[in-house]
């Protein structure tokens, strides 16, 4: 039988069984891909913290509402008009779904473009916060684009992929542009968290040193411990995501432009790191009626800095990183998990939470609240100047992080 034997790019006929042998020194790096445009997209109302704990100041104790001031959340948009309403009890009134934001943002990216639609061939679209099971989010953006979007065009739904899903979609985008030349790829997050969480009509919510000082003085069984634990959490829930969508127009590698690449990912590094974050379909907690439930747990912030600082020592380890030292960086763009999430990770990465590099990562939060898959995406929407290079981290459900380094060549 006829073999082939592989070294570098050559083949080689000759008898025996099928093998390859590989020189990884004569690896080629993969395509790079750059960002053409990215453009977000929120809804019309804005909320302040002041504004939400103000109107629930009797039922949320001094210790919770500081736990809710250092969130580091200052704003967020929400899906609906009456959402400090709602919080207290009243039917949801909505304005915008996780599509809206979605179509919104992606005829914003190609105005601002200005380019012609029909030369994107793709589009990925992600959402942790859907607005049905099915249609997907890509089919559903179709729906509301005739005239816009191609109807030939592939798509791609990566849903309940977490808050890492961008740099994913960026390298799907990357394998079909590579196969597709003169094409063009659209990358599409949109959540719209708001009107998943829980209405708080408990007559009082407590801090979580609070229950726990309950339970110490035999004020609380170990069951209404967990009960209280669970209210805390979704208090601190309402408080701590926003709403919105940003939409990113990917080409083939451009001169001038910012381009992705290298990139690594990490997934359960740690077998029990799976249940570091999930979310349950179908709640039994009375104020969701019915509707899904997100749990964290008290590990994530450290574990969360763990992965982000391996996926970022992944990247400039890479051979085909033009940078080996964070020092080297402009720009770190965090996923926003939460100030003390955000902390954590620049701890392992020793950067000072007020230096220029993480400004942005700070500035989302507080403007925006935590956008999960969208987050990253948003700051580099607000990027404008491209001196020197970026990386970007996302870390979340799964338990699974991607890093990835943005350079203009």
């Amino acid at each position: 039988m006829d073999r082939l034997v592989a070294s570098g790019t050559s083949v080689v006929k000759g008898a025996g069984i099928r093998q390859f042998a590989i020189d990884k020194s004569e690896e080629i790096a993969p395509e790079m891909i750059s960002l053409l445009q990215a453009s977000t997209a929120t809804p019309k109302t804005r909320f302040s913290t002041t504004e939400l704990v103000a109107s629930m100041m009797h039922k949320l104790s001094p210790e919770l509402i500081n736990t809710i001031c250092s969130l580091g959340v200052e704003n967020r948009y929400s899906a609906m008009d009456n959402y400090a309403e709602f919080l207290s009890g009243a039917p949801m009134n909505a304005t915008s779904s996780t599509t809206d934001l979605g179509v919104n943002a992606i005829r914003k990216c190609i105005e601002e473009w200005g380019g012609d639609p029909s030369e994107i061939g793709l589009l990925v679209a992600a959402t942790n916060t859907p607005d049905q099971m099915l249609p997907c989010l890509a089919s559903e953006v179709m729906g509301r684009t005739y005239g816009l979007l191609p109807r030939s065009l592939s798509t791609v739904s990566m849903q309940s992929q977490g808050c890492s899903v961008m740099l994913k979609s960026v390298e799907v985008a990357q394998w079909y542009l590579a196969a597709n030349p003169g094409k063009l790829a659209i990358v599409l997050m949109s959540e719209a968290h708001t009107p998943f969480v829980a209405p708080l009509v408990r007559e009082e919510y407590y801090g979580f040193r609070e229950i726990a000082r309950m339970r110490k003085n035999d004020k609380l069984t170990d069951a209404g411990f967990e009960q209280q634990r669970t209210e805390t959490t979704l208090a601190i829930q309402s408080m701590l995501f926003g709403d919105g969508a940003v939409a990113l127009l990917l080409g083939q590698d451009i001169t001038g432009k910012p381009s992705f690449g290298p990139i690594a990912h990490l997934t359960n590094d740690s077998p029990e790191d799976v249940d570091l974050l999930r979310m349950i379909s179908n709640s039994s907690h009375p104020a969701l009626n019915g509707r899904p439930q997100y749990f964290m747990r008290p590990a994530v912030p450290v574990r969360g800095a763990h992965y982000a600082l391996a996926t970022v020592n992944d990247v400039l380890h890479n051979p085909n990183s033009p940078v080996s030292d964070l020092s080297q960086i402009d720009d770190c763009l965090i996923h926003t998990g939460s100030k003390k999430i955000l902390d954590g990770v620049c701890s392992q990465l020793q950067l000072a939470t007020d230096s220029t590099k993480v400004h942005n990562s700070y500035d989302v939060l507080e403007n925006y609240g935590n956008l999960s898959s969208a987050s990253t995406g948003f700051m580099l929407a607000r990027k404008t100047a491209w001196a020197g290079p970026a990386i970007v981290v996302g870390f979340g459900v799964g338990f699974t992080a991607s890093a990835g380094l943005m350079s203009v060549n």
